[in-house]
């Protein structure tokens, strides 16, 4: 099995990563544009705020990451409120794969960390006494998206092995971080 390095490097090279685009033609200012500090500090937020094409792009990488492992999945992206944005389910993927893909993403937003630490936190830990139920879902494969200290959404993936979910959810993450 491929590593995650070498699966996101893959992954990222499929969806075009590796293309440097071209520079960006400078501007010419007249005179200098004050910058308002307050609002410069949320920029790096807003530029991570989740789209369908964020999602889109997230679930690609999901897909193309599941391909290589041959594995049938379904992948969740949500919101940074655990709504969700967009369900992929691969041809051929489990039906319990949808609830579940969706409860792994609402999870890891919802606890602030990826859904194999709840795992662990909820046996002795942090989150001791945790259980399944009410969307909340302790399986591998769930990662919230983070934009510095900031949560933008969470992605989800069901289909395959604890392993493999948790591969894959991993390799959308990085191919984003890649991305934007």
């Amino acid at each position: 099995m491929k590593t995650i390095e070498e699966l996101v490097a893959q992954v990222a090279k499929n969806m075009g990563a590796d293309k440097k685009p071209s520079a960006p033609k400078p501007k010419t200012v007249e005179k200098p544009v004050p910058v308002n500090t307050e609002s410069a500090k949320d920029v790096t937020y807003k530029n991570c705020k989740m789209t369908l094409e964020i999602a889109k792009k997230a679930a690609d990488a999901a897909v193309i990451a599941a391909e290589k492992i041959g594995v049938k999945i379904v992948v969740a992206v949500c919101d940074e409120g655990a709504n969700l944005v967009l369900l992929n389910a691969m041809d051929d993927s489990y039906i319990a794969s949808v609830r579940a893909a969706q409860d792994k993403a609402y999870t890891a937003v919802a606890l602030k960390m990826p859904t194999h630490t709840a795992l662990k936190e909820s046996r002795g830990g942090a989150l001791d006494g945790l259980t399944n139920g009410n969307g909340i879902l302790l399986l591998g494969g769930g990662f919230p998206l983070e934009c510095g200290d900031k949560i933008y959404g969470g992605i989800g993936v069901s289909g395959g092995t604890k392993e493999q979910d948790t591969l894959i959810a991993a390799v959308a993450k990085e191919t984003l971080r890649a991305l934007l």
